[in-house]
């Protein structure tokens, strides 16, 4: 019966030394993080380099697009000066504030076209 027993105390001290072991290995193996990179960073990482694309998509803007809204811009920016001097006579344009808007907003698609021309 000794001999019974020390061959369980042996079994349960081996086996309680691995729960250990892993025990450790579980609570070591999270503490390591990767650097966190972006998705387009991560898939041009993983592809091979005769996989990668060599030209960039085009964003360059459309040439006739800008020429219609640049005319739009210039035949807003004629009226608005008529405008004015007519609200310096009491005559309020009720469409003055949606006319100086699209200004600004075609004003800014032609300075963001300009800009990614340029890089």
């Amino acid at each position: 019966m000794a001999l019974r027993w020390s061959l369980v105390m042996n079994t349960i001290q081996r086996s309680s030394f691995v729960l250990v072991i892993c025990l450790v290995c579980a609570a070591a193996g999270p503490s390591y993080q990767a650097p966190v990179r972006s998705g387009q960073e991560r898939r041009r990482w993983a592809d091979p380099p005769e996989q990668r694309t060599a030209v960039q998509p085009s964003t360059a803007p459309d040439p006739q697009e800008l020429k219609r809204d640049a005319e739009e811009l210039a035949q807003l920016s004629q009226t608005v000066p008529a405008e004015v001097e007519g609200m310096s006579r009491g005559l309020v344009s009720s469409r003055l504030n949606d006319r100086l808007k699209r200004i600004e907003k075609l004003s800014k698609k032609l300075r963001d076209a300009l800009a990614r021309s340029n890089r």
